[in-house]
């Protein structure tokens, strides 16, 4: 993960996505984190999700 923030040219943050992108199982941890990497160099997109525990 960290070679891939290092190399991005992009790095996005998703905003908040409303209750109708929320899994059923989706409540059981309060915070999530969700970035967009885009290296274009290398022609990859990375989605990392992490969640606060």
């Amino acid at each position: 993960m960290f070679a891939r923030l290092a190399t991005a040219d992009g790095i996005y943050y998703l905003s908040e996505l409303g209750d109708e992108a929320i899994h059923d199982w989706g409540r059981v941890h309060d915070y999530f984190h969700e970035f967009v990497l885009i290296d274009r160099s290398a022609g990859q997109i990375t989605l990392i999700v992490a969640a606060d525990d």
